[in-house]
Parts: C-alpha cells; structure tokens; sequence
C-alpha cells in the first residue's frame, strides 16, 4: 500500500479530471432514481429554490431541474465544475465555486441536497459543525435538508481493504482503512494507465453513528424527520451501506 499518512487537505487534488474514470458507475442515468427518492421524501415542488451542495458533474442537477426546480450547484473543485458545465449544458442551472465550511448564501433554499457522501471531509469537529450551520442559515425557515451519507456500522463490517478494476484503459488500484484513534474511513486510490502512474491521491470522511449524526444536525437547527439505509426505504441497519437523513430547520 501507499503510505497511510492522509493529508487534512486532501480534498484538494482528489476530485481532479479523472473523476470521470474513477468514478465512472456515478452516472447522470444512475442519479435518475437517487433524485426521484430524495424529491419524494423531501416533497420536491415546481419552482422550488434547491441547492445541490457538492454538486460534483452536475449528474443529480440533471434531474432535479427536471422537476422544475431552480437548482444551483455548488463544489470546490474547478475540475469537477468544468465538467458540470458539459452536463448542464441544456439545462438552466447556476454553478458556484465554493468552499462549503462557508456557504456564501443566506435564507435562500426551499431544499438542500447532499448526496454521495459529501460531508464529514474535514479533521476538525468545528469545521464539520460549521457546513452544517451554513446549510441551517442557507435554508428558508421550514427549508429541508436530505443528505445522504455512509453507514458507519456497515462500513466496519464490510470494508474491503484493497481491490482492483479497470476503466476506459486505466487500472485502479485502491487500498482502504479504518483510522481507530480518528474515527475515520480513509482510502489511497493510485490511476495507472500504459504501466504508469498518471493520478495518486487520498480520501478520508468522519464515521458517525446515527445518534452522532442526528445530534450534528439537531444541534445546528436541523430536525431530523426521517431515516433510510438505501435509496429503496429501507430502514438503517449493519446490512444497509448508507444513512440518509430527512431534515428541516427549526
């Protein structure tokens, strides 16, 4: 494996160009029944004001415009942005560089959406605190919040510590972890293409328990309403790998 060692700042080179082939199955086809999901718990309506908050390639936006909502989309990564702007291009949308430990809107979202794990980045509880106020302070009163997250128990029961696949004429090589100390799941992924190393980088997100998770966010003004262990309804168990949470501000 590569050195264990994870950057706090990680986040910064591992959403590059080769996302597109890294994350190849995370398609705008396969977005379609993730989106009709998070719409129906959150009661999506036409003309509604929703933020997709890491919004990646833009794949969920696809469809949540769609449905006839303003969508606007914020991510850190100018890489992932430029490809959004490919996928976005026939749909009305707004994209929004941004850093979301400081979200640069206030009472403007009906819905808030965060899909695929895009929260827990950060080394620092106070920092993770902080994405969850600015989403509270970015929603309307009675505005919702579906995020959709992993499920620490699952994750401890089922990590595979090291695989291989391959993608449009690359290897991808993956190596995993729990950091105990931490509480966190880390990855190194290493991209070779031709029997070279062409991308090397680190990924590391917080583990919560559900009550860890639901104290987060009721914390920052933000009630949970409901919980799901997958994108079928299921309830969250050891056997479900995600935790999706319905929420609104208080």
């Amino acid at each position: 494996m590569l050195s264990d060692h994870v950057a706090e700042d990680w986040y910064r080179e591992a959403f590059g160009i080769l996302y597109s082939v890294v994350y190849a199955h995370r398609t705008v086809e396969a977005a379609g029944p993730e989106v009709a999901f998070a719409a129906a718990q959150v009661d999506l309506g036409p003309g509604e004001r929703v933020l997709d908050l890491c919004c990646g390639n833009g794949r969920h936006m696809v469809h949540l415009a769609e449905r006839g909502a303003h969508v606007t989309g914020l991510d850190y990564s100018e890489a992932l942005l430029a490809l959004a702007r490919d996928v976005l291009a026939d749909v009305s949308t707004q994209l929004v560089r941004g850093d979301m430990r400081a979200l640069p809107f206030g009472a403007a979202f009906d819905v808030i959406f965060s899909f695929f794990t895009s929260f827990g980045y950060f080394f620092h509880a106070a920092e993770n605190v902080a994405v969850v106020r600015g989403v509270a302070d970015a929603l309307k009163s009675g505005g919702r919040f579906f995020v959709d997250y992993l499920n620490e128990a699952y994750v401890v029961r089922t990590l595979n510590p090291e695989s291989v696949r391959h993608c449009s004429g690359h290897e991808i090589h993956e190596w995993r972890w729990i950091d105990a100390t931490r509480r966190r799941v880390n990855k190194r992924l290493r991209v070779m293409k031709d029997g070279r190393s062409v991308h090397e980088s680190s990924e590391s997100v917080q583990l919560y328990s559900v009550a860890e998770f639901r104290a987060l966010l009721e914390g920052q003004g933000i009630r949970v309403k409901r919980l799901f262990g997958d994108y079928h309804g299921a309830e969250v168990s050891e056997d479900c790998p995600r935790m999706i949470v319905v929420g609104e501000r208080e």
